[in-house]
This record gives C-alpha cells, sequence and structure tokens, in this order.
C-alpha cells in the first residue's frame, strides 16, 4: 500500500521530482554507449556534403558484402546423408509400387486359374463318373467277363528269371566289352 501512494505522489502533474538541474554529460554518455548522439533541439543539424552523400554510399555497398562462408564438414556430412537417404526412400517407393502391381497382377491370375480348376475338377468327376463310365462301355459292346474267362495267378513263389543269350567269340566280344567300359566311364564322368 505504500508503494501505490508513492506511485501517486510521484506521477502528479506539476509537481517535480528530483532536480531541475541540466545534466551535461547526458550527451557524452549517449556517445559514450550508443556510438551515435542524437541532435538536441539547440544545435542546428548539418548538411551533407556530395562528399559525405558518396561515403555514405560507399559504406552501404560495403555493408552489403557478404564474407564467404566456411562450410563445416559435419554440415556437408548431413546434408549427404539427407540426400542419400531421401534418394533410398524413393528407390523404395518405386519398389513398393512395382512389387504392389505384380501382386496384382498375380492376384488376377490365381483368379483365373481358380475357374480353370473348378472346371477341370468338373471334367474329371465326369470322365470318372462309374455310370457314364458304365454306359460307354456297353456303348462299345464291351459286357462284364464270366467266370470262365477270369484267370488267377499265384505270385507267392520268389522271383526268377532266366537270360537266355549267344556266346560272342572273339572280336565281336572285344569289342562289345570295350563299348561297355567306354560306356561306364561316361556314365561316370557326367
Amino acid at each position: 500500500m505504500a508503494t501505490a501512494a508513492a506511485r501517486r505522489k510521484y506521477n502528479t502533474p506539476g509537481v517535480v521530482n528530483g532536480s531541475l538541474a541540466y545534466d551535461f554529460k547526458t550527451l557524452e554518455r549517449q556517445l559514450e554507449n550508443t556510438g551515435y548522439m542524437e541532435p538536441d533541439g539547440l544545435t542546428r543539424p548539418m548538411e551533407e556534403t556530395p562528399a559525405d552523400v558518396i561515403a555514405h554510399a560507399h559504406e552501404s555497398a560495403k555493408a552489403k558484402v557478404r564474407t564467404a562462408q566456411h562450410f563445416s564438414p559435419a554440415m556437408v556430412l548431413g546434408f549427404t546423408a539427407v540426400a542419400v537417404m531421401l534418394v533410398m526412400l524413393i528407390m523404395s517407393y518405386v519398389e513398393l509400387t512395382t512389387i504392389s502391381s505384380s501382386v496384382v497382377e498375380m492376384q488376377s491370375q490365381l483368379e483365373t486359374l481358380q475357374t480353370q480348376q473348378v472346371a477341370l475338377i468338373t471334367k474329371h468327376e465326369q470322365a470318372f463318373d462309374l455310370s457314364s463310365v458304365k454306359e460307354a462301355a456297353v456303348a462299345a459292346g464291351m459286357s462284364q467277363p464270366s467266370d470262365s474267362q477270369i484267370y488267377y495267378i499265384d505270385l507267392s513263389e520268389p522271383d526268377s528269371a532266366t537270360v537266355y543269350s549267344e556266346e560272342k567269340s572273339g572280336i565281336s566280344e572285344f569289342l562289345s566289352m570295350l563299348g561297355h567300359g567306354i560306356y561306364a566311364a561316361v556314365e561316370y564322368f557326367r
């Protein structure tokens, strides 16, 4: 509350707070702090000469010239890495598009093959339908065999075979053995 009363006291118009003496050091402090001294109302501003205009133009031209910037290797490496990743991303999108188009093509082929499978299964079932086989056999003049036409073979005996061949003599036997040897060598190295 005391601060509110103090504010009212200092903000009252017509009341002087502090000294009314002119501070001569104000302009000097301003010149030291900013490097530029604002003109006060007492002095007349100086007119610029043509030489001053040219000097200001040169100073502004010098200010516009940028110094050469040095690129750090980390920055160049970072931009290179970003460029490589961008190219890889584009290539992966191209590959994804290629794969998705091939998947669509394969799905259409699969649908075609499934319809063909259904048609072939239907044909297969019709071909091996016993009633249609019996009708085709009767139409061809076939009939069931009678009991006198059926023979049973006994396969309980072990397998045996006898090979009869003419004996070769002389040159024909030698040529035959040589041919078998060459054939066996060729088969071995195949």
